[in-house]
């Protein structure tokens, strides 16, 4: 029996930092360009196992739960390093799907010398995961199960948000953005989603715009995390607490919303207040984004002074 189980995407990530990108303010954002045909000499290049199904359980594996993933990863050279890392975070690797006609997923990141970065991404058997895929009597003896990304799989999002009202298992979810524009077009009805805490950043927040008073009343915690504006957090659709992100020097932020989203969910299991679950994820959070990937600065029980 686990304590928690996660479900969602494993990718490899490969970080390439430069001082070196140009950054161009546009009015719909800022861009990360370089010249085309030109080469750039980086300053720092790693390759780690991501993805928010990984990076979560290894933060809960971290904080002293028992930890297994359901992931999908293709049996090749980038599916045995997400494997192994699972394996040396002590997160159970039972439920792991190894397909060998699929690939891997991978990302390679920009990353500008502020530590922002842009995102090339292949979905390869991260975007596989199914319905058979699921332990689902496993999923019935769990404490709880964290939802992220599955590609808007409509048959296993129905079946698993059917079993987690019969079995009154806990559940959060961070839902990717396949699953955000389902929701805002009907094609997942708000009142099915069977969730104790719903997590998304203020852009995702803004695709579902016409379902948020909706999602407010029906969800129990929802948070809105903003980037260095912190976040907001509403409880049975009623705003309960603004909180701030710790200000440090961030080498990269990717990993940034899963390192809080551990830490939240973890202090709302360990029963603590909406202000120390917020506490715990900041503090989480900002020690991730002074590390290369998403998982080496995830904090230990310890560590978060629990």
């Amino acid at each position: 029996m686990y304590d928690i189980i996660t479900i969602g995407s494993a990718t490899v990530d490969v970080f390439m930092k430069s001082p070196a990108f140009h950054l161009q303010p546009t009015d719909k954002g800022i861009l990360l360009c370089q010249e085309y045909g030109g080469k750039i000499d980086v300053d720092q290049f790693e390759v780690r196992s991501g993805g928010a199904g990984t990076n979560t359980a290894v933060g809960f594996a971290r904080l002293g739960f028992q930890t297994a993933a359901v992931v999908e990863i293709g049996k090749d050279f980038f599916g045995q390093l997400v494997w192994d890392d699972l394996q040396r975070e002590h997160v159970s690797t039972e439920f792991v799907v190894g397909e060998l006609g699929e690939r891997t997923a991978v990302s390679v990141l920009l990353i500008s010398g502020e530590g922002g970065r842009s995102a090339l991404t292949y979905r390869g058997a991260s975007s596989m995961l199914e319905a058979r895929d699921i332990p689902w009597e496993e999923l019935k003896q769990t404490r709880w199960i964290h939802l992220s990304n599955v590609s808007a799989n409509i048959e296993l999002l129905s079946n698993l948000f059917d079993q987690v009202r019969k079995t009154k298992v806990g559940l959060s979810w961070n839902p990717g953005r396949k699953e955000l524009e389902a929701i805002a077009a009907g094609g997942l009805n708000v009142e099915s989603i069977a969730c104790d805490i719903l997590v998304m950043n203020k852009e995702e927040w803004a695709v579902v715009a016409a379902q948020q008073s909706v999602l407010l009343q029906h969800i129990p915690h929802v948070v809105i995390t903003d980037g260095r504006n912190g976040g907001e957090v509403y409880v049975k659709g009623q705003h309960q607490h603004h909180y701030d992100i710790q200000k440090v020097q961030a080498v990269q932020e990717t990993g940034a919303g899963d390192a809080f989203t551990v830490g939240f969910v973890a202090g709302n299991i360990w029963r603590k207040s909406v202000e120390e679950a917020c506490q715990m994820g900041v503090a989480n959070a900002a020690n991730v984004v002074q590390h290369m990937d998403a998982k080496s600065g995830l904090l230990t029980k310890d560590q978060l002074h629990v």
